[in-house]
């Protein structure tokens, strides 16, 4: 039997120990359980100081701006002060909110700034001072707190200060992110992050006295501690002299902007996730509403017909993302017609059990692998059923490279989230066209997919990651494995996990994601498969469908941590 004719058969680093204790975490750093109250973040210091806040009397809107704030200090190259976010919440009285803390191209920018001789310039939207776009960050974290928080603002703020100026053990991760970027960071960066010009060896004890003193203001002052006065003008200053354009009146106007979440319905449950200027919430129910009508569950997990229709659904998605998003206060987005159930239905119906749908027959623009895991993500839900996902970046690692001399804040390189020109890729290898054209004010198209689900008005999963492109697809597989193969908390995160975004045309897989027949038949069919070290970072936290007892779990593809405010976890 060929490879067409058996799939037609089917269709129908980690921290020391030591950094584990400290961190109040057990010996169980990747996940915990709790009845009341329970947190999944990138880093054990940041799970540690939102879980404090949640048993100081905190709800989970404070948790998330205190894990947001440690996380910018302990995670320097995945998000900061200086870059920008994306927050889905659920109340406690059932309000749904979606928060966009993006950064902003700041009033200089235009359309042409990254072309020479007529083409995109790849790196002057990565590396240094012309790819920064506005921080939203610290503006963003203070409208979520001021709208949904309950313990005071400097209580929030104070266990970043305090890791900031008394240092952390760094880990394994910071440590090998900092020798692979050292030559991209300027000098005030180099001066703060290595020693001698050497990255850190695991266990260093790592501080930022420049930074402490900058989220001392914050916690003092609040955001416009950050985007008016002394600060304001470090960053202003120091970006104009390094070719720059980003202004303290850009600073100084940024708004966060509340918008309506996306909705849309998975196998019982609402999905509530983030709209544009992100694309992850929009290409999310694209997918899960062409694959609701299968049985996933009734399919093998490392089997060929799974993974050719993931792919599939996640290829056509991808190239929607294309032609259509960008940021929606400049361009028409037919969200509605790209989240419907007819529109899936077309797409589901190009599918063939055979083949794979050629690339280019699904329009859109063209290009690159994937890069390497950027951004941080957080989970939390508090003991009154109310939860924040929250996803935040600078973008690259280290962002742009560039320090503000005084200011210990890392800047981000968000500007290549835009599209330099019609087609050309980002660092991801994500290609856009003109909705997604860089202009004086706009927000760059984003792959963050903070979501939440629900059942019943009740907290069922909280979930996201970091990973460029492979944010959304990581977020998908994460609910998946939840909602459709049962999976716990820590199921879930671990699992093997694909990646296809249209372009290129490669179906990227980690070890045991498919079998070996799975993948000579893939082949077959026309999947060009390569296999690649890991796929996201996901950050997550699942109600138990018995009993209700919230479980967090902390990717081990990472070296964060999962917490609960349950009795168990007490006097950790």
């Amino acid at each position: 039997m060929n490879a067409g004719a058996r799939l037609r058969a089917v269709v129908g680093c980690l921290l020391p120990a030591a950094l584990a204790c400290l961190a109040g975490c057990g010996d169980h750093r990747d996940r915990d359980e709790a009845r009341q109250g329970a947190v999944a973040t990138a880093h054990p210091l940041a799970t540690r100081a939102a879980v404090e806040v949640l048993r100081d009397g905190g709800n989970a809107a404070d948790a998330a701006v205190a894990a947001a704030f440690a996380l910018a200090v302990v995670e320097p190259y995945s998000s900061g002060l200086g870059g920008g976010g994306f927050l889905v919440a659920h109340l406690a009285d059932g309000a749904d909110l979606a928060l966009d803390a993006r950064e902003t191209a700041p009033a200089a920018a235009h359309r042409d700034m990254f072309l020479r001789d007529g083409a995109a310039d790849p790196l002057a939207s990565r590396d240094g001072a012309l790819a920064v776009a506005t921080p939203g960050l610290v503006r963003g974290l203070e409208t979520f707190h001021r709208r949904c928080g309950r313990l005071p603002w400097a209580r929030l703020v104070a266990p970043a200060v305090a890791l900031a100026g008394d240092g952390f053990p760094a880990d394994s991760l910071l440590c090998a992110r900092l020798r692979d970027n050292a030559a991209r960071l300027d000098a005030t960066a180099r001066a703060v992050f290595l020693r001698d010009g050497v990255a850190p060896a695991a266990g260093d004890t790592l501080r930022q006295p420049d930074l402490a003193r900058t989220l001392a203001a914050i916690r003092d002052g609040g955001a416009d501690a950050f985007h008016a006065g002394g600060l304001a003008a470090a960053v202003a200053a120091a970006v104009a002299r390094a070719g720059g354009v980003l202004t303290a009146a850009d600073l100084a106007g940024y708004r966060p902007v509340w918008r309506e979440p996306l909705r849309g319905r998975y196998r019982g449950c609402e999905v509530v996730a983030m709209p544009p200027p992100s694309s992850g919430g929009v290409l999310l129910l694209a997918m899960l509403n062409l694959l609701e009508p299968r049985d996933l569950g009734a399919l093998p997990r490392d089997g060929a017909v799974l993974a050719h229709l993931l792919a599939e659904a996640m290829s056509f998605a991808f190239a929607d993302r294309s032609r259509w998003l960008g940021d929606p206060d400049a361009v028409a987005i037919p969200v509605a017609w790209l989240t419907s159930r007819e529109r899936a239905d077309s797409l589901r119906a190009l599918i063939r059990p055979d083949a794979v749908v050629p690339w280019q027959s699904l329009g859109g623009a063209a290009v690159a692998p994937p890069g390497p895991d950027h951004t941080t993500h957080l989970s939390v839900v508090d003991a009154d059923g109310a939860a924040v996902a929250a996803t935040l970046t600078i973008n690259l690692s280290f962002g742009s490279g560039m320090m503000a001399p005084g200011t210990g804040i890392v800047l981000n390189d968000e500007m290549d989230d835009f599209a330099a020109a019609p087609g050309a890729p980002n660092a991801f290898g994500l290609p856009g066209g003109e909705a997604n054209a860089v202009a004086a004010g706009r927000r760059p198209l984003s792959s963050m997919t903070p979501t939440i689900l629900l059942r019943d008005g009740r907290v069922v999963l909280v979930t996201g990651s970091p990973g460029g492109s492979r944010i959304i697809t990581t977020t998908l597989q994460t609910i998946i494995n939840v909602v459709d193969f049962g999976m716990d908390a820590a199921q879930a995160v671990a699992r093997p996990r694909l990646h296809q975004q249209w372009w290129p045309p490669v179906l990227y897989v980690e070890a045991g994601a498919v079998g070996a027949a799975a993948r000579d038949t893939l082949a077959a069919i026309g999947h060009v498969l390569e296999t690649v070290p890991s796929l996201g970072n996901a950050q997550l936290v699942a109600a138990d469908p018995a009993s209700g007892e919230l479980r967090g779990a902390s990717d081990p593809r990472g070296v964060g941590a999962a917490a609960g405010t349950g009795e168990r976890d007490r006097g950790r």
